[in-house]
């Protein structure tokens, strides 16, 4: 038996235990997924106030599946910092990246000494080949804390709870990768307190201020003190970076570089003290250029090859699918030159059209759910608004349990698979649930947990009479 079906076989023996489990008379009723529903909403596991997770099931990958998405991961936020660090000093690979004045002023600010990115959250499906990684979140990152969250409400139900801590599996922890590199980011670019003052800092009115609460209470458990704060609230008088009087030491920037500059402008306080390096700011506004969709598509392009190392150009070519600008003039496809409007136009069901700057799914069209008419003109702008092109990757569907209708059914679900990168190291992931092929979280996506199953270890059929 190949090391591939050893994977299927000891991931699929687990999930029909678990859903044999969940299938057992009084396992699962009303009012017990309404309890299940309720424990997120006190705990923070919520957009808005929508309980983010609704099935009843957590995904589970094979140890050398995990494994081999961390390498493939870790290479491609490599090669895409390669590309963030030459549009520092490539005025041409900043136009191809679509970066306006104000983020290359931004970009051009020094922050000091430490990784050039500190987290960052790789979206990527998983294909009948394999995966494919389609974006790349390296401004505000969310999700970081929801395998806590759901280790704390879908992992104690009763059909799961034996697994926790169980022989065999594991749950990777990216809340504790975020502090770790925060700590490790901190002590490189010179701060010199042993636990410095976070601010968490973004728009009072986000979605993700649960998300805040909950990183707020992991940090002050770790001996930070803790501040959520709107950027409005902070101040700077050219030495130190305070909020009410408080000094901050390090900011973990949640606040989106674009909204900022676009409301506040270059002079706002976190600006000016990141600028004079009297606070460390995480995620630096130098990688604003890792966010830009057009990244992926100086990955796929053949002519920008030489910025990447073998291994990286292996990865790219195993997991990054074909990506352009959208604009006139010749391309290569499929071994072929073509003509790049005429193909997406041609082609339509091959594609999906991307805004360069934007998040949470907003103006993605999917080549083979639109209208041609709304294909067609949006084709046409797209080359003034910088949009890219990007071939469809054929994501698998999965069928996981929830319950509704007084019942526990299958829904077929689109699912992906989000790994987060802390300071170049992938610890965790994101796994998102969608009824539709978008699966943001803010476009009404949901979300469940990562268990990570060792093969030769892994629960058999014990788990069916515990």
């Amino acid at each position: 038996m190949s090391r591939d079906a050893m994977s299927r076989d000891a991931t699929s023996s687990l999930a029909e235990q678990i859903d044999a489990r969940l299938a057992a008379p009084g396992a699962m009723d009303a009012a017990r997924f309404a309890s299940f529903l309720e424990g997120q909403r006190r705990l923070g596991l919520v957009h808005g106030a929508r309980a983010l997770c609704r099935h009843l099931r957590p995904y589970l990958i094979a140890e050398q599946d995990y494994a081999a998405v961390a390498r493939a991961a870790e290479r491609i936020a490599a090669a895409l910092e390669r590309v963030a660090r030459r549009a520092l000093v490539d005025a041409a690979l900043a136009e191809e990246l679509g970066l306006s004045a104000d983020e290359r002023a931004l970009a051009a600010l020094d922050p000091g000494e430490g990784p050039f990115l500190m987290v960052g959250r790789l979206d990527m499906l998983l294909t009948e080949g394999g995966f494919s990684f389609i974006e790349y979140n390296a401004d505000s990152p969310a999700g970081i804390t929801d395998q806590l969250l759901v280790e704390q409400t879908l992992m104690a139900l009763p059909h799961l709870a034996p697994l926790r801590g169980g022989q065999g599996v594991r749950t990777p922890a990216p809340h504790r990768g975020l502090l770790r590199a925060l700590r490790e980011g901190y002590a490189a670019w010179g701060g010199r307190e042993a636990r410095p003052t976070i601010a968490i800092v973004d728009w009072a009115a986000a979605d993700t201020s649960a998300e805040f609460k909950v990183l707020s209470e992991l940090f002050s458990a770790e001996g930070h003190r803790t501040l959520i704060l709107d950027p409005d609230q902070l101040d700077y008088d050219g030495g130190r970076l305070a909020a009410g009087g408080e000094r901050i030491d390090l900011v973990c920037r949640r606040v989106i570089t674009q909204e900022l500059i676009e409301r506040r402008g270059l002079e706002h306080p976190l600006v000016r003290a990141y600028r004079d390096r009297a606070a460390y700011v995480a995620n630096s506004f130098r990688t604003k250029p890792l966010n830009k969709k057009a990244a992926f598509a100086v990955l796929s392009t053949p002519a920008f090859a030489e910025l990447f190392s073998p291994e990286q150009r292996a990865a790219i070519a195993g997991h990054i699918p074909w990506t352009r600008r959208v604009r006139a003039g010749r391309t290569e496809w499929r071994g072929r030159e073509v003509d790049l409007v005429e193909l997406v136009l041609g082609e339509q069901e091959s594609f999906v059209l991307k805004p360069n700057d934007e998040y949470g799914g907003k103006g993605v069209l999917l080549g083979w759910q639109t209208p041609p008419d709304a294909w067609r003109e949006a084709v046409r702008g797209a080359a003034a608004q910088r949009a890219i092109v990007q071939e469809r990757s054929r994501s698998r569907t999965a069928r996981m349990p929830t319950f509704r209708d007084g019942r526990v059914v299958e829904e077929e679900v689109y699912f992906d698979l989000c790994p987060f990168v802390f300071a170049g190291r992938m610890e965790g992931a994101m796994v998102r649930l969608s009824a539709s092929a978008v699966s943001n979280v803010s476009a009404g996506g949901g979300v469940t947990g990562l268990l990570i199953v060792d093969n030769a270890r892994a629960p058999r059929e014990e788990l069916s009479h515990v």
